[in-house]
């Protein structure tokens, strides 16, 4: 597909943005790998526990201020400076805003499992990064993920030196948490100088930071209700376990953070088109990504079930096998996540932004209530059950709303072919399990691929053209 008025294919922006998160990927794999085997498991949970706790209050400092730049750049690329100004002004205040509301909501908690310092340096490092945030809307606007990738690998490559450096000279819960405050004061300035060729040039419009609020204001309050609702469990988990609990949903939370943040990554490349689409009509983008993400979302979910225990003893060690299960949990809320993440695209690129807040303030109520219930239960295997049922009514909740407020509805047929799909590999997935792990996921996932080939949900044909496109997509880019 050809994003007409931009220029910009989606299928080649993706791909160039996909293909370099994969080593952004790899490089946070490698960082949780070294925090996991040189502090441990209760010393991970102690900074899973800061980390967590901060991360709360991670999209509070965007308020939708973001989402504001990128929707004004993609409407008009070079004439929008007056609004990338008063965004860069707020996110100032509100950098401040955030580090004092994480010391403060800290101070409160009634039980306090880590030192108060070490929740200071976490809030520190958060403040710091929000500082980039304008400078990557300005590209996400422009459909530039080519240089939104090079930013966020340019980052960690240099976090990851940092982290290298922390294990060799202090290995110890406040010197990681020194790396990431000093790798945030160095995305600043990456992201302004990879942005500055694409910064507005002219101010056709004046705005003020007041009416930057107005405009940001539906799009912030689903932002904070999304903080919270996605780590208001390690929270929980921190308050009503102990922290070898907190450690070991981290160790498990880590790989399914990073599968949730590349489904977010692909979708989050239909902003700018289907923006614009609202005044060109639809191009079918969407159907395309969601009939993608029926087929993979599954097949991935599959395949960390069945080598859950196996991932974990590789990447952490055996004592954090015992995961395994709060992994496979997890695993089936990402693939959820994955299906949910273009219609909550949908809904605020279409001026839906209220309904969507709505829709995840109802998940994130439904989730603390699982969790109080679940935790003193199951510890960590019930913070992961909580989040998968909230994930799934968030997105029966999504689909209706789009189905009926936007017109784009989940292919039924689709969806009753891969559920069966799903069924028969997870028969086959339970029934071999005492062969082995690789040989019982290996057949499932072959299981799975073939019935989609049977009941005609895929076909080669399909396949060979998506491989083709994102083919395209890199060598294009390494021409450029």
């Amino acid at each position: 597909m050809t994003g007409g008025r931009q220029g910009v294919s989606l299928t080649r922006v993706t791909g160039v943005l996909l293909a370099c998160r994969m080593l952004g990927f790899v490089l946070l794999l490698g960082n949780s790998i070294i925090l996991a085997r040189v502090l441990g498991v209760e010393a991970l949970g102690q900074y899973a526990y800061a980390m967590g706790l901060t991360a709360m209050f991670g999209l509070l400092p965007n308020l939708g201020i973001s989402t504001v730049v990128t929707r004004a750049i993609a409407l008009d690329p070079w004439g929008s400076l007056n609004t990338l100004r008063a965004a860069l002004h707020a996110q100032r205040w509100l950098a401040i805003l955030v580090f004092v509301a994480v010391i403060s909501f800290a101070a409160v908690l009634p039980q306090q499992p880590v030192p108060f310092a070490y929740v200071a340096l976490a809030a520190a490092q958060l403040a710091l990064g929000t500082l980039s945030w304008p400078y990557l809307a300005v590209l996400g606007g422009r459909a530039r993920y080519d240089r939104l990738a090079v930013a966020e690998v340019v980052v960690g490559l240099m976090s990851t030196s940092l982290m290298i450096g922390a294990a060799l000279w202090r290995p110890s819960v406040e010197g990681f948490l020194w790396t990431q405050v000093i790798a945030s004061g160095a995305s600043i300035v990456v992201a302004r100088v990879i942005a500055a060729p694409l910064l507005p040039e002219t101010a056709r419009e004046s705005l003020t930071i007041r009416a930057l609020f107005r405009q940001a204001i539906p799009f912030g309050i689903a932002a904070l209700v999304q903080g919270f609702y996605t780590r208001v469990d390690i929270m929980l988990l921190g308050q009503l376990a102990s922290p070898v609990s907190v450690g070991l949903y981290s160790a498990a939370y880590k790989p399914i953070n990073m599968v949730v943040n590349f489904g977010s990554a692909a979708a989050g490349t239909l902003f700018p088109f289907v923006v614009q689409e609202s005044r060109a009509g639809p191009s079918g983008s969407v159907d395309r990504v969601m009939r993608v993400f029926l087929v993979t979302a599954p097949a991935l979910a599959l395949g960390l079930t069945g080598c859950a225990r196996l991932l974990l003893s590789l990447l952490y060690g055996s004592d954090f096998r015992a995961a395994a299960s709060i992994l496979a949990i997890l695993a089936w809320s990402a693939a959820v996540n994955w299906l949910y993440t273009p219609l909550s695209i949908v809904l605020q690129a279409k001026g839906q932004e209220h309904r969507w807040a709505r829709v995840l303030a109802l998940g994130f109520a439904v989730n603390v209530i699982l969790n109080l219930s679940m935790i003193p239960r199951w510890d960590g295997a019930g913070a992961a059950a909580a989040t998968l049922v909230s994930e799934l009514m968030v997105l029966a909740t999504a689909a209706f709303l789009v189905s009926r407020d936007v017109g784009i509805a989940l292919p039924r047929i689709t969806v009753v072919s891969v559920g069966g799909a799903v069924l028969v590999a997870g028969m086959l997935l339970y029934l071999l399990w005492p062969v082995g792990a690789l040989p019982a996921t290996a057949t499932s996932l072959a299981a799975y691929g073939a019935a989609l080939f049977f009941l005609r949900v895929a076909s080669t044909d399909d396949v060979l053209k998506l491989l083709g496109r994102f083919r395209e997509a890199v060598h294009g880019q390494a021409r450029a």
